[in-house]
């Protein structure tokens, strides 16, 4: 491929939604997806809508959210044991919330806006933290899927099973889930 094709090729990308970062990366955004290709193995993140439809976040304002929260903190599950018990289920919120409610999708964000609602602070053990919240995608890899499909994952392990609970309980709370 000489200069022109390549230019040509470069210029018919940039009008397709795609650009060229140097020689290594190619990016493309559309609507909610965003996909990296780099040289020596492929990296992709997806955002997608539920059922690759448009919807905007539900109407919840901070205070719902909060009430929600603080609900959530005190539920017990059926054999009277807190449904919250640690502090890596604060990943579960924030997935919930960031996906559905237009909450930060950046966890330093995320914390710092759990700390204005006054909801980060509980008890010591179950206290949301940057470190607890970015530690626990590692417990539980399958839990990168989008939160509605949680329970469509065929891991039932015990760290799966925690984050699945909070995030049903809360998507419940605030309506997405009857």
């Amino acid at each position: 491929m000489n200069q022109e094709e390549l230019q040509a090729a470069l210029e018919a990308l940039g009008r397709g939604g795609i650009t060229v970062n140097g020689d290594l990366v190619l990016e493309k955004k559309v609507d909610y997806e965003v996909a990296n290709v780099e040289t020596g193995g492929i990296g992709i993140q997806i955002n997608n809508n539920y059922g690759g439809e448009k919807q905007t976040p539900l109407a919840i304002n901070d205070k719902e959210i909060k009430e929600a929260i603080e609900e959530l903190l005190q539920a017990k599950n059926d054999d009277g044991a807190l449904l919250f018990r640690n502090k890596k289920q604060w990943w579960a919120v924030f997935r919930v919330l960031a996906e559905c409610f237009n909450y930060p999708t950046q966890m330093r964000s995320f914390v710092t806006k759990m700390k204005e609602l006054e909801v980060a602070v509980v008890d010591g053990e179950r206290d949301l933290s940057y470190e607890s919240l970015s530690k626990a995608p590692k417990d539980v890899p399958l839990m990168s899927v989008r939160v509605s499909s949680w329970n469509t994952v065929k891991d039932k392990s015990a760290s799966y099973q925690q984050q699945y609970e909070v995030a049903e309980f809360l998507m419940r709370k605030l309506g997405i889930l009857s």
